[in-house]
């Protein structure tokens, strides 16, 4: 069963014209040319999101020595900022790995103005990349925020966090002081929040609460690049993809770099990966080879399980990866040793994936339990193939049809698990479970509330 790695949204946007633009020259380079995102992997333990001890974030000096003065989205020679991410093809960081520019131009031939977001509201458990941007490099995510607002003459611009991601709160808060003392905000930015869950950080619920809904997925709803917040045009983007608007406006060119979160025995490491390394290169860089590993979870909880065999040699581009009909999504990576079960993995995340739903439709309300019960029985070896042949029924009637993506990441997931762990699926159904079972879990999931 093939399903959609690109939200709704984003795909009506892919039909939207492109304006034809002209290869000139690039923006002038600053003296920190190659000034990374990060100095060094930054590690955060399995849940929480407190800056480590040993990690300073950059106040609005010293980030003004490591990557020089915001320039310009006019650019020079007629050659803009939009121009230039158009060259570059920057894709979004954001999960759907969509262009920029094309979600700008949208914007813009919606009459601009409106509303630019950056979505620092990480919902998937086991992601801190975003986390690890504001709280270090703070600046550069708002120089990003900045200049995409004035692209867009946007009207205001909003830094969106879980409320009770405090650490974060603070620092995006000093920082925004610290600009508004030099009077060095060009727009109104302000910071807003969220409650602690996992649909907080999707785009249509951010456009919702910060329109006076709650903070849940619409149902029914037009591009929020077309009429978002207040019915004007409204840009969403998380940290890193800001981030990387900041470095290409001053003339970087490699557009190519992620961010991932690797999850490991020691807890959860933010590195950035080079567009030539591979996924068992970088799993190996992270220090999380502390054994065999079985498989491999790539793009977060809604993402996908590969065979390590599989996995190991593949490049970490999302081109690389879509030719396997996978996704990086939320940039998370989690290597599955030999000795844990990936049956009992999948339905402990199944189980929280189906409590996180909105509740706003059947297949959020009825089809997630479902198919996390029917995980959860196989797991424990109390399944019996007829509940298989239930799973592939629910997975059907599922997928594609949820007011939000919510539910079609739980069926990849589900789906990719009966595949990439075929032989204990057997075992489970025809012995009991596996003596991998009753380990320690691998997947970083809150307790229940």
């Amino acid at each position: 069963m093939t399903h959609s790695l690109v939200p709704a949204e984003e795909r009506w946007l892919h039909s939207l014209p492109s304006e034809a633009t002209t290869v000139g020259p690039a923006p002038a380079a600053s003296p920190a040319h190659g000034a990374p995102l990060l100095d060094a992997p930054i590690r955060y333990g399995r849940h929480s999101r407190a800056l480590p001890s040993d990690a300073w974030p950059h106040d609005l000096a010293l980030h003004e020595a490591t990557y020089g003065p915001r320039p310009s989205a006019l650019g020079s020679d007629g050659y803009t900022l939009l121009d230039w991410l158009d060259h570059l093809r920057l894709t979004g960081r954001g999960g759907a790995h969509f262009p920029v520019a094309t979600k700008w131009r949208a914007a813009l031939s919606s009459g601009g103005g409106g509303t630019v977001v950056v979505n620092g509201a990480e919902g998937e458990p086991a992601s801190v990349k975003d986390a690890a941007l504001l709280q270090l490099r703070p600046h550069l995510v708002l120089d990003g925020l900045a200049l995409a607002a004035e692209t867009l003459g946007a009207r205001e611009a909003v830094v969106w966090l879980h409320a009770g991601d405090l650490a974060t709160q603070q620092v995006v808060s000093r920082a925004l002081v610290e600009r508004r003392a030099r009077g060095d905000l060009s727009v109104s930015v302000r910071l807003a929040t969220g409650p602690d869950l996992y649909l907080t950080g999707e785009s249509s619920a951010i456009v919702r609460a910060l329109s006076g809904g709650p903070a849940l997925p619409m149902l029914a709803r037009r591009p929020a690049a077309v009429s978002g917040v207040g019915g004007l045009p409204t840009v969403v983007h998380n940290a890193e993809t800001l981030a990387r608007v900041a470095l290409l406006a001053r003339g970087r060119t490699d557009a190519d770099g992620t961010l991932v979160t690797v999850v490991g025995p020691r807890g959860r490491l933010v590195l950035e990966a080079e567009p030539d390394e591979t996924l068992g290169g970088l799993i190996t860089r992270a220090g999380a080879s502390e054994g065999a590993f079985q498989a491999v979870l790539v793009g977060g909880y809604g993402g996908t399980w590969l065979p390590w065999h599989q996995a190991s040699n593949t490049r970490l581009t999302e081109h690389s990866l879509r030719c396997m009909r996978v996704s990086l999504g939320a940039g998370v990576l989690v290597p599955l040793p030999v000795a844990a079960c990936g049956l009992t993995e999948t339905a402990r995340l199944l189980d929280y994936l189906a409590r996180s739903s909105a509740r706003q439709c059947g297949p959020c309300l009825f089809g997630l339990p479902a198919i996390a019960g029917t995980l959860r029985r196989l797991a424990s070896g109390r399944a019996g193939k007829a509940d298989l042949r239930s799973l592939e029924v629910y997975a059907g009637e599922v997928a594609g049809r949820g007011a939000c993506h919510h539910p079609d990441g739980a069926v990849r997931l589900a789906v990719s698990a009966l595949a990439t762990f075929a032989a204990d699926v057997t075992q489970h159904l025809g012995t009991g479970p596996c003596s991998g079972s009753g380990g320690s879990p691998v997947c970083p999931v809150p307790e229940e509330k």
